[in-house]
Formats: C-alpha cells, structure tokens, sequence
C-alpha cells in the first residue's frame, strides 16, 4: 500500500552537529554560558546522524538523555546512530559492548526518537559467504531495533543480494561515492517503508590521497542536487520515511547542501537561515526568510510572526 501524502516524510541532515567547521558558519560566533549545540542545531534540522558513537562505544543512557532535552522543542527530531566500529571494522567487540550500545539505543527508542542504526563497513568488506553470515548474525545481536547497513564495495549490487538484504530485514543505504575503484554505485533503494541516503561527496582526486586534502570536499551543484530530488521523489511512491544525510562537511558545505534540498523538497519555502551562513554561501540568502535573528522553526513559532 503506498503511503499518503501526510505519512511520506524526507528528514534531512548532518553526520553530527559537533563539526569543527559548523563553528563561525552555523553557530553563532559568540554564544552564552550554557550553550547547546544540539539544541540550536534542531531548530534547523529535525534529523542528525550521530557518528561519535563509531569512535567508541562509551556513550550510554545519560548521553541519550541530555540528547533528548536539547531536542525536545523539535517534535519530528530523529537521530540515526553509527554502530561501533568494533563491530564493523575492527572485529573485536565483546558482549560489554553489545550492551552499551543498546542501552545507548533504548532510552531514544522509548521517546520514539531513534530513526535506526547505521552499520558502515569498509571498502574491504566484499560480498562472500562468511560477510554474508557476519550479517545476519549482526542483525540478531542488534534486533529489534532496524539497521541501515552502508557497504562499498560492488560486488554488493546484485538482485540477489538486494534480495538477501530484504529477506533479513537489512536496509541497504544508498551511498553516494566518487566514481573510483570498485565502489558501488549510487542507486535509488527503498524497502519495508524506509529509503536511506548518504551523500559522501564525488571528489574523486582526494578520495585515496589524503595528503591531496580532505576527502570529504565537495559542494554539490544544483544539477546534482535535482538529480538527488528525483531520486526521492521516486522512492517516496512507496516508503513512508526517507533519511538523507550530508557528510560533505569540510568547509560547511553539507549545511548549504541541507538547506538547499530542504528548499526544494518544500516545494520553494523559505526558511531562517543563520546570517554567518548566508555571509558564507550567499545564494542561501534566496532561501532565507530575512536577515532578522534565528526563531526555533519546529516550536510552533509562525515564521512571519
């Protein structure tokens, strides 16, 4: 059954709101004592994908419950959370870990406020019988909650792995990767109600040349960003709840990114916008509601009031 118009929902957001370069582009260049940055990042967003967690697996109740009061004046926030690395590239996670990360999960998934678990593997994670089996015994340790699995690699791309994804109850993300080695391709996927896209950027010339910058460096133009819409357009035919994250943050371009598809999804609106960052990316400043100070846009505060 396809979903109404009112149950089809496009999150977007960032790979975490703690980013070096969001600081003096998004958040204000002086702020006050007690300033949350979480908390002013939802008055813009309602969705960020919590990469932190990837480093270690020492968040727990108590994060997720200060993460829940910066967020609460935003009644659509979701967070996606980035399973832990033990899990995904060193191999090495023990059953401690195992129950921190679902105590981390739970308090979010009791307020209603957990989208899903991201579980990203490396380039080296190819498509063979024993990565198969690590998956869906992966899926069990981490039921109930739905994972949205990130793989690199081609060999992936199959019907019938699509196939295996779905029959384990696996969300394949759509990641969108510069166009080198065998990386898989930037696809269009959605099932059992839920479509993830990453968009990592497409620079292809730092991408395995770190001392060539940062690999992450990309600003998105529009045609690549109609490009994108149509691809969410085409999966909201028949999912409910579609998450896009940027993670193309080096020079802040994922908020400029964010916005922008932000516009285009709401047909046209407009919306406040911090003024550092329309200092930064003036065309942003043909999608700003004015040049007045920021309102909270998820509190019920009219936009013109």
């Amino acid at each position: 059954m396809r979903p109404s118009d009112n149950q089809r929902l496009t999150h977007v957001g960032m790979g975490g709101w703690d980013l070096p370069p969001f600081n003096g582009s998004f958040y204000p260049q002086r702020v006050c004592k007690g300033f949350r940055k979480l908390e002013y990042y939802s008055r813009f967003f309602d969705f960020v994908e919590v990469n932190a967690t990837f480093y270690n697996s020492l968040l727990n109740v108590a994060s997720a419950r200060r993460w829940l009061e910066d967020v609460a004046d935003n009644k659509k926030f979701l967070f996606t959370i980035k399973l832990f690395r033990g899990f995904t590239h060193t191999y090495d996670a023990t059953k401690e870990d195992v129950r921190a990360v679902h105590g981390l999960f739970e308090p979010l998934a009791e307020a209603g406020r957990l989208g899903g678990v991201v579980v990203q593997f490396p380039y080296s994670f190819i498509n063979h019988r024993e990565a198969r089996t690590y998956l869906i015994r992966l899926s069990r340790v981490m039921q109930p909650h739905r994972l949205f699995v990130d793989v690199r690699h081609a060999s992936w791309n199959t019907q019938l792995m699509h196939n295996f994804f779905q029959e384990n109850k696996l969300h394949l993300i759509n990641v969108d990767l510069p166009p080198v080695r065998q990386h898989i391709p930037f696809n269009a996927l959605a099932w059992d109600g839920h479509a993830y896209f990453r968009m990592m950027g497409r620079n292809t010339i730092t991408w395995n040349h770190p001392e060539r910058g940062d690999r992450h460096d990309y600003l998105y133009n529009d045609e690549e960003m109609e490009h994108l819409l149509q691809w969410l357009e085409y999966v909201q035919r028949s999912v409910g709840t579609t998450f896009v994250v940027f993670h193309n943050d080096p020079k802040a371009q994922s908020l400029y990114n964010g916005f922008r598809l932000r516009h285009l999804l709401e047909h046209n609106k407009r919306f406040q916008i911090p003024e550092n960052l329309r200092l930064k990316f003036p065309a942003l400043k043909a999608i700003s509601t004015s040049e007045r100070p920021v309102l909270p846009l998820f509190a019920g505060v009219a936009e013109n009031a």
